[in-house]
């Protein structure tokens, strides 16, 4: 089965965002980054092929550059000379130095002093870059860039999360009928998506699914028909829930999903989403009626995980059609 990675390199994220990123968190960092700089400026700019685009702005009237926009490739700016050469830059004083006579940067907007370090890719290559920018010439003492580095950390280690979690979406532990995780695969990529939402304070909802009657069906139509329904409920889990969200089949006819909840009413929207999908097997001439009983609960982050499996059972048992 082919899946797609989390994050594309050559994409900007605000382009395509993805709710493993907090960017709210990330906003903070900057925010901060410019509060103890006194800088009326601090950015995360991120490079593609495009360009440099500003991923993140510090929230400041003084700001010239909102989160969004793009600069050419090609521009001698701050942020090129860093991911040409993947290292930190301190420019005191940029006007007295004849390399940025072209940088619009200084000449357009006015900033004097840069500060920036390279962020990276877990796989090393450049991401873009964590800096601060000044109206005034600066005089930083090596400790600033220690504290710039110890913040781009932060959102290094996040990009680090996530690319782990894509790889483990890689693995080979998906169950070969349904193509979706079979019970290891889950809970691997169960408990390491309940470690994002910690890390970004996001709500998870648990749904545990369970054919009903799926013995009687097996006998009556036969296990090729069976295992075409199994098939079946894997692409509509697939179809249904977000890239970013778990699935799982964890027994015969078992199967789980971890997903993001973000109103209120998520959890009906998501299980109509799925009795819809369900019902589409009414219209293959391969498979017979069937239902499919649904529990979801909220997902206390702090609960074990084998005891969050049993809650939401027992939360599916209580729809559960009897024989």
């Amino acid at each position: 089965m082919n899946k797609k990675t989390i994050l594309d390199p050559k994409a900007f994220l605000l382009d395509k965002p993805n709710e493993l990123i907090s960017l709210d968190k990330w906003q903070k960092t900057v925010n901060l980054l410019a509060k103890v700089f006194h800088a009326p400026a601090g950015f995360l700019v991120q490079y593609t092929p495009d360009g440099f685009q500003v991923t993140i702005a510090s929230q400041q009237s003084s700001n010239p550059y909102a989160a969004g926009i793009i600069i050419e490739p090609e521009a001698n700016i701050f942020c090129r000379r860093i991911v040409e050469t993947g290292e930190p830059l301190y420019v005191a004083n940029a006007p007295i130095d004849p390399c940025w006579d072209t940088n619009p940067e200084v000449h357009n907007d006015g900033f004097t002093s840069y500060l920036g370090v390279p962020v990276f890719w877990p796989d090393g290559t450049p991401f873009g870059t964590f800096c601060v920018m000044d109206y005034d010439q600066t005089e930083y003492e090596p400790s600033y860039l220690e504290l710039i580095e110890q913040l781009k950390d932060i959102l290094e280690s996040d990009l680090t999360l996530i690319d782990l979690y894509g790889r483990m979406q890689q693995l080979a532990i998906t169950d070969p009928l349904s193509e979706i995780n079979n019970r290891r695969g889950f809970e691997v990529l169960g408990k390491q998506r309940i470690s994002l939402a910690k890390r970004n304070q996001a709500k998870l909802g648990l749904c545990y699914l369970d054919v009903d009657n799926f013995k009687q069906i097996n006998d009556q139509f036969g296990h090729k028909v069976g295992d075409e329904l199994i098939q079946h409920i894997g692409v509509v889990l697939k179809a249904t829930v977000r890239q970013s969200d778990v699935i799982g089949r964890i027994g015969g006819d078992e199967f789980v999903a971890l997903v993001l909840l973000e109103n209120k009413n998520d959890q009906t929207v998501i299980k109509q989403r799925l009795q819809k999908g369900f019902l589409s097997a009414r219209h293959s001439p391969n498979l017979p009626d069937y239902s499919v009983s649904i529990g979801i609960i909220d997902v206390d982050l702090n609960t074990d995980f084998v005891e969050l499996l049993d809650k939401a059972d027992q939360e599916m048992l209580k729809n559960k059609k009897p024989v």
